[in-house]
């Protein structure tokens, strides 16, 4: 007998059947906006107004063996941690056999891609914002527990071999990029000191740059794209924030401001601080394969840590994304990450400073 053929993959329902499984009144023939990266990502208006965002796996990230599980999970916790609904878009659907999520939208003028050319984007107020959604984040979250770590692969990059760097993507610019990194003596240095300071303590977004923030009047912020999140070091979301405000800063002009830690992202590390307070102590840490002797990092020492490496997986984001034909932010990214290590201890002090209990 021949061998049994290979079940078939059911493909993943359209956004309308998903709204209309959620219970909502979907008018058929209502238009579908796709907003697809990796993931297969809808976005639907009713006749009411209201707008959904429904988001599935693709083809091409089940054959990479990526899923929303993480995310999902997440979505999940939010009925049962208290206050970490509050963090993130409301869910009107969920289905994790089938990996479906679909999730009330925020105004186009509650995003980043309406807000970033604001003078002076992310102001005091709204940085400190987010810096007390993410103390809610990690403090909600400190005895839950996790299905897997959060994705902070990039620390690693100086002890991985490089043909298993950026899970298997070929990219030339990557590649040179990644390499750039590993050969520059500071970065690889920062790169390693990360890793072995990360001191998982809380579900982290691992993903978060204003991109993925939406920004309601108040001001109070929402995080959404959680596919990379997981149990992971607090510092790590800290410093992603700082990171990315500071690369917003480096795209406009191609230079590193300075000071590093401006109003903004004193106001988001002072909210930081005030609403996780038990972050701040010393944590105990281990090399990531668990031997070696313990180190006591604080936070302050950390976010700075991991503000340099977030910086530098930045730059490697927009490498991959220019592809072969270059992109000078990315030169422009790096440089920064490298002005940060040349005055780390300053930049630590400052972080150290803005994180002090008022």
């Amino acid at each position: 007998m021949s061998a049994p053929a290979q079940a078939a993959v059911a493909p993943p329902p359209s956004a309308l059947d998903v709204l209309a499984a959620a219970g909502l009144s979907v008018p058929a023939g209502t238009p579908v906006w796709d907003r697809s990266s990796s993931h297969r990502v809808s976005h639907v208006t009713l006749p009411d107004g209201a707008t959904y965002v429904v988001k599935t796996t693709s083809e091409r990230t089940r054959d990479s063996g990526r899923t929303l599980a993480a995310e999902l999970y997440l979505y999940r916790l939010t009925t049962w941690v208290p206050g970490l609904d509050e963090v993130v878009p409301r869910v009107v659907h969920l289905d994790e056999r089938a990996q479906v999520l679909a999730l009330v939208a925020a105004p186009a003028e509650h995003l980043f891609t309406s807000r970033c050319l604001e003078p002076g984007f992310p102001s005091p107020p709204v940085a400190a914002s987010l810096g007390r959604a993410l103390a809610l984040l990690h403090t909600a979250t400190r005895q839950v527990p996790l299905l897997g770590r959060a994705a902070v692969g990039v620390v690693h990059l100086p002890r991985t071999r490089p043909e298993e760097w950026f899970a298997g993507e070929t990219s030339a610019a990557l590649r040179a990029a990644g390499t750039a990194v590993v050969a520059d003596a500071a970065l690889g240095s920062a790169l390693a000191r990360a890793a072995d300071a990360m001191s998982p303590a809380c579900l982290v977004h691992a993903d978060l740059k204003w991109d993925n923030v939406a920004v309601a009047p108040g001001p109070r912020t929402t995080l959404f794209d959680w596919e990379l999140s997981g149990r992971g070091d607090p510092a790590w979301d800290v410093g992603s924030a700082l990171a990315d405000t500071l690369a917003l800063h480096v795209r406009l002009t191609g230079s590193t401001p300075s000071p590093v830690v401006d109003a903004s992202q004193g106001a988001l590390l002072q909210a930081y601080a005030d609403g996780a307070p038990w972050a701040l102590g010393p944590a105990t840490t281990r090399t990531p394969d668990e031997t070696g002797t313990p180190t006591d990092a604080d936070l302050a020492s950390r976010v700075t840590l991991c503000l340099v490496a977030r910086t530098v997986q930045l730059a490697i984001e927009c490498a991959g994304a220019a592809g072969d034909a270059g992109y000078p932010v990315v030169g422009h990214l790096l440089d920064a990450a490298r002005w940060v290590c040349a005055h780390e201890a300053d930049v630590k002090d400052s972080v150290a400073s803005a994180l002090a209990p008022r």
